[in-house]
């Protein structure tokens, strides 16, 4: 069994040393990792040149003999390779999960007599809509940051990126099936990448069926979707009319394209079988935030005609349909927005006159009543604003917990349906669904109407048609469109772009979030006010909750570490990168992660609670738990030793503030919204959100060395203090409402 320092592995078929025929040998074997690695896939190359591998089929003996403590390993890898006449060596390499490329065995072969034929070599990809769509829209959003480059060189470039084989694997007799998505091109949204096909047993069922893209654990598809039009495909076959399956991949960020993405089917008998790889060229979601570059009819024209040239010169047919056409006119037409320059941020006033009192009465727009940052933020902005004399309406489309807390600060709750105006599938229906709304409830009955986050845009609406004056907080670091994609109807994205325009003044807790929002067509009044903390609410509340009795709460031996992860289970926040995490920190080091305790604070009821769960069970981490949101959470904090904010995109999140106010080690992801608060190495310690290998060895370091971020957590303290007090930064908050309701500020 040939072995190196990081693995062992072993060439099946055809043997090492052998004579074998020239041309096409497809060769055979496993390799596994030794303890603490992990493997990701394989390919081989010979000479320059390279060959990719499918890598892991299931094998139940080589989990028996390395005691995974699994039904089977994800080892046995073949790959298709081209052999000349002569001694040849083949190098077999591995990916890690740290996404670099190490060879783990050689091969030599003696290649002669009769040329071998292992089939005909598949056939180039036919490129449909959207794999040509995804990637002319790459480019031209490239361009922004590359704007010295040619729209030939940007499209050159992308096409050297596209795997060499889409559909490595088709689904083997007796499967048989199709995936749709990934396309060639295509983004990682929050880590995840969409997968979508149909895939059927000619001569048995399939129980589940799962994809991976690391090997690491596996997604759930959600399996059975009615595809009726398959039926005249395979008559013979009547669960062709019911194979249509649907779900997610998680994507690590540190893996390099290609990204494989594997399906594997579960069997009546628990056999579990790899089916299908599907290879795309990735690319994270967040350029599609920013607005193209150059928009005008002819670098369109030149983009589009470069990035068809690229296709064909290197041999990739496309199909021109109708769907085709229909989609580049679309991008097109979004492509050739006008961009208007958003005007010049000002800053807010740094404190509230004595003489100038807030608003008498203040419509508060909630997109609803959550246990969320968000409506947290508007709470706490409620309550001062009541403080100082001001009567409170809060208005939401949905009702929460956060019912009575509004309403302990004195402030009416209404409940109205915006549900119609989401639904608008044309200009005129949202117009009809925007008046109706107005007519159910009075925005004009107030001196101010403050909205909160974009998805409240319908406030924004309906306030300005009533005469009021609107304050509209904005908390996402991304742009409608980005944020909407297909999930509302074009006319609903255009009413929130609207809404940022006609707003009086648009308040943003960070210059990360503002940057997002000078995108096309809009021009804001944007203000730019920070986040807060009440450090003397927290001081007060840990004063009365000893840290000991907090921990023995949560099961904690005095021996033990605790490390808290707090924020709603939700895609942005990164929780399936955090458990991915968790899993090497545990693998890597035992002895430290059987005295550490992991906590997931943010639980609900959700399909991504649903996938995050599924996941968990797959990995079967004995030191995590997850722990249903509650508005006790202050205790998740100053019970730990290390509280982590593992989120892919924030503006100004309350648990960093939280967790530097309380004093605890913060371990975070260096997104723009969280380095603004706390920067690396001087109040945290930042690493690349989705980079589950950097996120365990974060851990490692920091639980291996409590010291270090002790030494950081007072100066987060200091920070917090000094800059983010609520009894600081309140007042400006305020002093901006009062200024937009007296006319100040003009749309």
């Amino acid at each position: 069994m040939p072995e190196t320092n990081f693995s062992h592995s072993h060439v099946d078929a055809p043997a090492a040393g052998s004579t074998v025929a020239p041309g096409r040998q497809v060769l055979r074997g496993w390799v596994w990792p030794k303890p603490g690695g992990h493997f990701v896939d394989v390919r081989a190359r010979i000479g320059e040149k390279i060959f990719p591998g499918m890598h892991g089929r299931p094998r139940a003996d080589i989990a028996a003999h390395f005691k995974t403590g699994r039904p089977f390993a994800l080892a046995e890898f073949n790959v298709t390779v081209e052999l000349a006449p002569g001694p040849v060596e083949v190098v077999l390499e591995v990916l890690t999960l740290e996404g670099a490329w190490a060879v783990f065995q050689t091969v030599a072969y003696r290649s002669e007599g009769r040329a071998a034929t292992a089939g005909p070599m598949p056939a180039p990809h036919q490129l449909r809509w959207h794999d040509f769509t995804r990637g002319l829209d790459l480019i031209l959003r490239t361009r922004r940051a590359r704007l010295t480059a040619s729209w030939q060189t940007l499209a050159d470039e992308l096409a050297d990126d596209l795997p060499p084989s889409h559909d490595l694997m088709m689904p083997p007799q007796p499967f048989i099936g199709h995936a749709d998505e990934p396309s060639v091109v295509d983004a990682s949204r929050f880590g995840l990448v969409l997968v979508v096909g149909y895939l059927f047993h000619t001569a048995g069922t399939i129980k589940r069926l799962w994809a991976t893209a690391d090997l690491q654990t596996m997604e759930p598809l959600k399996l059975g979707r009615a595809t009726a039009n398959l039926l005249p495909h395979f008559p013979q076959y009547p669960v062709a009319g019911v194979s249509g399956y649907e779900g997610y991949v998680y994507v690590p960020a540190q893996l390099p394209n290609p990204v494989a993405v594997r399906i594997y089917a579960e069997t009546a008998d628990g056999a579990l079988q790899l089916v299908q790889i599907r290879t795309t060229r990735c690319h994270d979601s967040a350029v599609e935030k920013y607005p193209w570059a150059g928009a005008t009819p002819a670098d369109f024209a030149a983009a589009f005609a470069a990035w068809r040239g690229a296709l064909q010169s290197r041999g990739l047919p496309l199909i021109e349909d109708d769907e085709y056409r229909a989609a580049v006119e679309r991008l097109r037409t979004s492509y050739l927005r006008p961009i208007a320059r958003s005007a010049a941020p000002r800053r807010a006033p740094t404190a509230l006159p004595s003489a100038v009192r807030p608003p008498a009465r203040i419509i508060l727009a909630s997109h609803n009543l959550n246990l969320e940052g968000a409506p947290l933020f508007l709470l706490d902005l409620a309550r001062h604003l009541a403080a100082h004399g001001a009567a409170l309406t809060v208005v939401s489309p949905s009702d929460g917990v956060l019912r009575e807390p509004f309403a302990a600060c004195g402030a009416r709750i209404v409940i109205v349906d915006a549900g119609p105006v989401f639904r608008a599938a044309s200009d005129a229906a949202a117009q009809v669904a925007l008046a109706a709304l107005g007519r159910a409830f009075d925005f004009g009955a107030a001196d101010l109407v403050i909205t909160n986050t974009f998805t409240a845009f319908w406030a924004v609406h309906c306030a300005k048609a009533a005469g009021a004056r609107v304050l509209s907080y904005v908390h996402e670091s991304t742009t409608p469109a980005a944020f909407y994609r297909e999930h509302v109807p074009p006319a609903v994205v255009t009413l929130a772009e609207q809404a940022l325009v006609l707003a009086d003044a648009v308040s943003f807790t960070s210059e990360a979030t503002r940057r997002h929002h000078a995108g096309p067509g809009l021009s804001v009044n944007a203000v730019l006010s920070p986040g807060w903390v009440d450090v003397h609410r927290i001081d007060a509340w840990r004063a009365a909750n000893p840290r000991e009795a907090l921990r023995a709460r949560f099961g904690v031996k005095p021996d033990e570490l605790l490390v808290t992860n707090v924020g709603t289970i939700c895609d942005r926040k990164g929780q399936l990168s955090f458990v991915r995490a968790v899993d090497l920190f545990n693998r890597r080091q035992p002895a430290l992660a059987a005295r550490t305790k992991f906590i997931l604070l943010g639980g609900r009821d959700s399909p991504f609670d649903d996938l995050l769960n599924a996941v968990l069970a797959d990995l079967a981490l004995p030191n995590l738990t997850v722990h249903r949101e509650t508005p006790d959470f202050l205790g998740y904090y100053a019970a730990a030793d290390l509280t982590v904010c593992s989120s892919y995109e924030e503006s100004s999140p309350r648990v960093v503030f939280e967790a530097m106010a309380c004093g605890t080690p913060l371990l975070a992801s260096a997104i723009p919204g969280i380095s603004e608060i706390a920067r690396d190495g001087i109040e945290a310690v930042l690493v690349p959100p989705g980079d589950t290998t950097a996120w365990a060895e974060a851990l490692a370091r920091l639980l291996h060395s409590p010291g270090l971020g002790r030494d950081l957590a007072p100066q987060a303290r200091a920070r917090v203090e000094e800059e983010f007090a609520a009894d600081i930064v309140l007042p400006r908050h305020t002093a901006v409402a009062c200024a937009v309701a007296a006319g100040e500020f003009s749309s």
